[in-house]
């Protein structure tokens, strides 16, 4: 019985995961599709500039910004070329990062705009940043 109950939960988890990424995985399209030919070439001829170990600096388009308070979530798309395998590598790829509002107002940073990531997989706080 304790086997069932085990199979029971492992199976809702793989579920859950499997929803959410199929989720992200429509999203990203979505994303991608309102892209123009020009916003998606340019994306794809941005130079990766690593900054340090495992950390770099590219261009991404904000796709989509909700405000939350004294900040904005910011959900950008970038094109990946340093991660993953073949699933991943040379493909529009989602980010999501924090703005502050402040920050948002002084550089004027709206939806469509092409900002500069910051990217550092390995950390666990501000791994995925907007810089100016």
């Amino acid at each position: 019985m304790g086997y069932v109950i085990v199979g029971a939960i492992i199976g809702a988890f793989v579920g859950v995961c499997f929803a959410i990424a199929k989720r992200e995985g429509k999203a990203k399209e979505e994303l991608e599709a309102q892209l123009t030919d020009e916003q998606k070439e340019r994306l794809m001829n941005t130079e990766v500039n690593f900054v340090e170990e495992n950390a770099w600096i590219q261009e991404a388009i904000v796709a989509k910004m909700v405000e939350k308070g004294s900040k904005f979530d910011v959900r950008l798309l970038w094109y990946n070329k340093t991660l993953g395998g073949d699933d991943l590598l040379n493909k529009f790829t989602i980010a999501d990062a924090s703005l502050k509002k402040a920050e948002q107002q002084e550089h004027d940073v709206k939806v469509g705009d092409i900002v500069k990531l910051y990217m550092a997989p390995e950390k666990t706080i501000g791994s995925v940043k907007i810089v100016f």
